[in-house]
């Protein structure tokens, strides 16, 4: 054997050496990064989705896209691989992965932004139409761990079938099964406690009696109270509405959408 051929082996030899150890390095790694996620509070964990999400980083800046709108809360881009020309990615600014992590009044927001998008939609890019939803959970569709709502213009003609849903046929009993669950979990999560029952052996008070005339007045005083809680919510809503009004521009979302249309 020649020095050529040996010095040929004994590189071979080498790299896969290296190779070897490596991967002993990197799998070493792994399993303490797997120690460490075992170990880390729910805010650590948060802080490392975020660092791994492309969605935060086209957020913060690190990643191009072409922004729709922005505010404090919110983020809308052009998806880059879009079902229709327009389909807007609306984004929250905070790391969430499904909706039910999401504070009520950012929800409120949300579908705030989406809905004045949906609008500007419809005025700049002569849609007929909107699709807004969204894929809550890999089980639904959702393929990044970022939550989003996804408002996607729609023509006559476009032939997608994205809610070409199956229409199933569920027995009676059934329904009725699915409706007590749902209602007692919303019941329970809105702290709605559940109706008395209903006294049934008690004799009713004959026409005319004290007895009556007193429960007529209670009926009374009851529909004096509602009327009058009813007007206050009025007046609350009212001044609301006048203290804060949202800083979210149909006229700029809808300008920057006709300069940004796509050319046939």
């Amino acid at each position: 054997m020649n020095f050529f051929v040996l010095f040929k082996y004994l590189d071979s030899f080498f790299i896969i050496l290296i190779g070897n150890f490596i991967y002993k390095r990197d799998l070493s790694e792994t399993m303490v990064v797997q120690q460490d996620l075992e170990n880390m509070s729910p805010e650590q964990l948060q802080e490392l989705q975020k660092q791994n999400c492309i969605f935060c980083h086209i957020i913060s800046g690190r990643v191009a896209s072409k922004k729709i709108y922005e505010d404090d809360k919110v983020l809308a881009i052009l998806d880059i691989n879009p079902a229709n020309p327009g389909h807007i990615l609306l984004l929250t600014k905070e790391h969430y992965q499904v909706m039910p992590q999401i504070p009520d009044d950012e929800i409120s927001h949300i579908f705030m932004v989406a809905k004045a998008i949906s609008h500007a939609c419809l005025k700049a890019l002569k849609a007929h139409g909107t699709n807004i939803f969204i894929a809550n959970g890999s089980v639904a569709g959702q393929k990044a761990p970022h939550f989003m709502l996804h408002i996607i213009p729609r023509l006559n003609v476009d032939e997608i079938k994205i809610f070409d849903l199956p229409e199933k046929n569920i027995p009676d009993d059934v329904l009725e099964q699915i409706k007590e669950k749902l209602n007692s979990k919303i019941n329970e999560l809105s702290g709605v406690k559940a109706d008395e029952p209903v006294v049934l052996d008690k004799k009713p008070e004959k026409i005319g009696t004290k007895a009556e005339k007193t429960s007529e007045d209670r009926m009374l005083q009851k529909r004096e109270g509602v009327t009058k809680e009813k007007n206050q919510r009025k007046l609350e809503n009212k001044k609301g509405k006048q203290e804060k009004k949202p800083e979210i521009s149909l006229d700029e979302i809808s300008k920057f959408m006709i300069e940004n249309e796509p050319k046939k």
